[in-house]
């Protein structure tokens, strides 16, 4: 026999226990257990939240017969000295031949039955009603059963004198029910063990188990849908132990199963491997079409658009949406409708110059538009889950268009609010985007506070993605103050197992750690290692022709520019900024890295000796900075004003711009933005103790004093950020010092101190 439709052995002790709670009075204490353990086990929930609390019996339908001790075992019965597990056993081992599991399904009915007023009992049973959950189920086991082949009724007998087999002697009074054999017709007519009717009937109980036992096409249909619904939520893949077991229930089933081909179509693509993901995917295809199931065939090709858009073909993923949308309208699933348009949107926003270039042209207008139009029929149809993401998109827009903070704080909030309120499984991508927000204010341990948050408390329902991109944000938080090793090591910590890995998320681990070790090695001037890494993470000079993920992207492309910069190649430099520049524009990007672009050409027009465009450039990005809220960038452009100043001999406007942006930048906790503000701000001192400022030996001497005070801070921030340049130009600086003072031996230690410092760099570098 092949993997029974509905009924097992575990739903007959189900039926035992449901007519013992009908027809026995139990304590009040045992009744919610007792009923939330039937409906856990016997009806779906499709409610996420409800997925993930219920017990874990419920993601295994083959659950043992422990579990029924475990529920019943506390609770006294009415009858003296008795639990309710005595009663319970007492009514398994009470079917003692075929003839009873045929009287247990024909008296069903008595569960179902109206109460007569005059029976005198009436009070003292319960009765379900048809179209209750557990009235359902009832009426189901009695369908299944009467459609059930002899052969099968057999079968399921058997199963469950195995299932039934380990209470044996769980209890005396059982040990005493049990002793009569496990058919007492078989022992009315002298039948034992070794004989040829007996072994027919009962030969197969002492058969090992397949692991399918106990598991029917319903439940089996149950599991798909779980996995599914982890592979779509979660983006993890079906563990090695559970696929397993999946292919031998799905083997021993002889039936075809929609939902498989999903899971192992999700399970190959987490993989990478694209080839079976295509095939199980065309497997989908032809289910739907032989079907003639319509909902299968656009869901399908909604699938095939977004794997299309995974590995870079936009225009094949652009014509499976088109064709999605158009199934969509004509069956009215507002739900795929609305989710092929929202991915729409997405796609549009996240990788604007290759949807462009494969003709795509927006159906909605504006993404401002879009989102108002999607969050209107989220609305309508009550798709929460949708409309949670929309408010958190409109969030998304005010930031990256440098709207107002306190517009995009109230979509966060009132995404959060939905979250609480519809239980809404959206927290990863709520705190992900308040840590961005954070981290555009300028307070970073805020957003470290929420990453932690969302691994601490969000991580079990929460998909690897936003997991990973959480500590991929600590990571950058940390190599911010210099603690390289320390950010390298967060990412050791992932949980990278085998149904958690996959390509994607293998590709950004390699780029962050990349990029950290990158910012390191320029910071340390260890070009061999730069050159390498440049390499292995193949950074392109054509914004266009990359596909990789746009914010790694970008940190790529800056960390690129800030080598050539390093190095002292401006005109290569300029070059790639000037690409990357023309690029954001057109793809309207967000304006954090536009204002960071301009930084990069006011840095490099200032280092190139062109200090009026500098000044006008970094004014420029002072501006929006200050306009969108991006402090971190609003205080690098007015330290780099500050340089330009003290350059054009500017050193008292240059000193009042670094003292008022200083403390905030401390609190900010970028080491190495702290040191570049402390060493414009010693500059500005040293301009200002010029005798042709002031003819005063007293405040000459005091600005001086200022000017080492601010070089001591300078070098101890450029130490704690590994920033060899910044450290030996510092001290060159205090050699100067000491040279205009006349003190040739002091500044001839300081020399030596600053040829000291970078040759142990250069032995830590070959070391290493």
């Amino acid at each position: 026999m092949g993997t029974a439709r509905y009924l097992t052995a575990q739903k007959i002790s189900l039926l035992v226990l449901l007519r013992l709670y009908c027809r026995s009075t139990l304590p009040s204490s045992a009744t919610i257990p007792i009923l939330s353990f039937i409906l856990s086990t016997t009806t779906p929930s499709t409610s996420p939240i409800a997925r993930f609390q219920r017990s874990s019996t419920s993601h295994d339908p083959s659950f043992s017969i422990d579990s029924f001790e475990y529920v019943l075992q506390g609770h006294i019965s009415s009858m003296p000295g008795r639990t309710l597990l005595d009663i319970f056993l007492k009514s398994m081992w009470e079917m003692n031949s075929f003839d009873a599991l045929h009287s247990l399904f024909d008296n069903l009915g008595e569960l179902l039955m109206t109460p007569n007023s005059q029976e005198g009992d009436s009070q003292e049973r319960v009765y379900l009603s048809k179209t209750s959950p557990l009235g359902v189920f009832v009426r189901r086991a009695r369908l299944e059963f009467d459609r059930m082949k002899f052969e099968d009724t057999i079968t399921l007998w058997s199963s469950f004198i195995k299932y039934r087999a380990p209470t044996a002697q769980w209890t005396k009074r059982v040990a005493g029910l049990a002793s009569g054999g496990i058919d007492a017709v078989a022992a009315e007519m002298g039948m034992q063990e070794g004989d040829d009717v007996y072994d027919i009937a009962y030969g197969g109980l002492n058969e090992p188990d397949d692991g399918t036992q106990g598991v029917s096409l319903d439940d089996l249909d149950r599991i798909l849908e779980f996995q599914l619904d982890r592979l779509q939520r979660f983006g993890d893949r079906v563990p090695e132990t559970m696929r397993t077991q999946l292919r031998g229930m799905l083997a021993s089933s002889n039936t075809v199963h929609r939902q498989a081909h999903l899971v192992h179509f999700f399970d190959a693509w987490k993989a990478g491997d694209y080839t079976s993901a295509f095939d199980n995917l065309h497997r989908y295809y032809d289910y739907a079409m032989q079907t003639r199931e319509k909902i299968h065939y656009q869901y399908a090709l909604l699938h095939m658009a977004i794997l299309q858009a995974d590995f870079g073909c936009f225009g094949e993923a652009i014509a499976a949406i088109n064709e999605t949308i158009a199934t969509a309208r004509e069956s009215q699933d507002m739900t795929c409708l609305s989710f092929s348009l929202s991915w729409l949107n997405h796609m549009s926003k996240a990788y604007p110059k290759q949807m462009k270039n494969a003709g795509y042209m927006s159906m909605l207008g504006s993404e401002r538009d879009a989102l108002t139009f999607l969050k209107t029929k989220a609305r309508e149809s009550k798709m929460y889950n949708l409309l949670s993401a929309t408010l958190l998109n409109e969030a998304k827009l005010s930031l990256s268009t440098g709207d107002s903070v306190s517009r995009a704080l109230e979509h966060i909030y009132q995404s959060s609010h939905l979250n609480i309120r519809e239980n809404v499984n959206s927290y990863g991508g709520q705190m992900l985007l308040q840590s961005t927000l954070y981290c555009r204010l300028g307070i970073p341990h805020l957003a470290d506070v929420h990453c932690q948050l969302l691994l601490d408390c969000h991580e079990a329902s929460c998909p690897i993605e936003e997991r990973l991109r959480a500590v991929g944000r600590q990571a950058f938080i940390l190599s911010q103050n210099g603690q390289y090793d320390a950010a390298i090591k967060l990412f050791d910590c992932v949980d990278m197992t085998s149904h958690n890995r996959s390509l994607k998320f293998d590709q950004y681990l390699v780029h962050c750690i990349g990029l950290i070790k990158l910012k390191r090695a320029i910071r340390r001037s260890d070009w061999p290692t730069c050159s390498h890494l440049l390499a292995t993470l193949k950074p392109s000079t054509e914004p266009s022709s990359d596909t990789l993920d746009p914010e790694l992207y970008f940190l790529l492309s800056e960390a690129y520019i800030d080598y050539l910069v390093s190095k002292g190649d401006y005109a290569i430099a300029f070059t790639a900024v000037s690409a990357l520049a023309q690029s954001l524009k057109e793809d309207n990007a967000d304006i954090l890295q536009r204002t960071s672009v301009l930084l990069m050409q006011a840095d490099l027009f200032r280092k190139a000796g062109k200090t009026e465009y500098g000044f006008s450039v970094a004014l420029r990005a002072a501006s929006v900075a200050y306009k969108a809220k991006l402090m971190p960038s609003l205080w690098s452009a007015v330290g780099m004003l500050a340089n330009i100043l003290n350059n054009m001999g500017e050193c008292t406007s240059a000193r009042r711009l670094l003292e008022s942006v200083l403390p905030q930048s401390l609190e900010n906790g970028d080491d190495m933005l702290s040191g570049t503000l402390y060493s414009h701000l010693a500059d500005s001192f040293m301009g200002l103790a010029d005798p042709g400022r002031t003819t005063e030996p007293r405040l000459r001497t005091t600005h001086v004093a200022k000017a080492e005070l601010y070089i001591d801070r300078a070098r101890e921030c450029f130490k704690k950020s590994s920033y060899l340049n910044g450290e030996c130009e510092q001290l060159m600086k205090k050699a100067i010092i000491a040279k205009l003072r006349g003190d040739e031996k002091l500044a001839e230690e300081w020399s030596q101190n600053h040829n000291r410092v970078w040759e142990e760099g250069m032995r830590a570098i070959e070391q290493v």
